[in-house]
């Protein structure tokens, strides 16, 4: 039998704030993802995510704890599997199964520089019917590819994305993000997940911008504070932002 290799391959998934020209606005939100540029072959000078090995005496989920600390210097920090990648070509230097995983890390915890060989890159998505038009941007790069939405199973609304147009990114990691994307936004429909991409304290307005952005839609503010009503707490604390008056900042309320 062949020798197979395990890795991991890590979404580091944050938000981004851009000034807005409109001094009466809120800054900009960005969702984010951390990228490396590979300076070895195979596909040396191109970028992928952060990833490695999983030693024989660790499981996928501390390797990526591993990498996650290596590449952010955080702990702690929120981890889903979002599927395993086994495609008999993905790595030209012979057979290999990926157990990837996704990451939410609040960026204002950030402290350690990031190392030469890596860069945020902010994600826009363009939809249209079934087809998804991927774009990652840093200053200076844009690394753009399509996707099929193909359903699976419609008892369970299970999807695959199929990549139809290709960018520069390494292996077969175009189709790991955007899985990881939308599973992000299916987590955020249903579950408490976004606070993890929030720092502590946050305003509702912050927080409706973060839930508009993964959700692709604009939500109605008077709903939207209905809705998050009992998930938060106020603080006390006051913070300006934009042109508008004072806002109160909040916390995520732990049950």
């Amino acid at each position: 039998m062949s020798k197979v290799d395990y890795t991991t391959d890590l979404l580091i998934f944050g938000i981004d704030s851009k000034e807005n020209d409109n001094l009466r606005s809120l800054p900009y939100k960005y969702l984010s993802i951390l990228l490396v540029k590979r300076n070895k072959e195979p596909f040396k000078d191109k970028w992928c995510l952060p990833g490695g090995y999983v030693y024989e005496n660790e499981v996928s989920k501390e390797a990526s704890k591993r990498i996650l600390e290596k590449e952010t210097g955080l702990i702690n920090v929120y981890l889903q599997q979002i599927g395993v990648y086994d495609g008999v070509d993905r790595d030209p230097r012979g057979r290999t199964i990926s157990s990837s995983y996704m990451a939410l890390v609040d960026k204002t915890l950030l402290k350690q520089k990031l190392n030469k060989d890596a860069c945020w890159f902010d994600i826009e998505l363009e939809e249209l019917d079934n087809k998804i038009k991927v774009l990652l941007k840093n200053e200076t790069e844009c690394l753009e590819y399509e996707v099929n939405k193909v359903i699976v199973d419609k008892k369970t609304e299970e999807f695959e994305y199929k990549v139809l147009s290709h960018s520069d990114l390494a292996f077969d990691h175009e189709e790991i993000i955007i899985k990881g994307i939308m599973t992000l936004r299916n987590k955020v429909q249903n579950t408490d997940i976004v606070f993890n991409l929030m720092p502590k304290e946050f305003t509702i307005g912050q927080l409706k911008q973060v839930y508009s952005l993964l959700l692709g839609k604009e939500l109605v503010n008077s709903a939207f504070r209905r809705v998050i009503a009992s998930k938060v707490v106020e603080t006390g604390k006051m913070i300006k932002t934009g042109g508008h008056r004072p806002s109160v900042l909040c916390r995520y309320k732990e049950r």
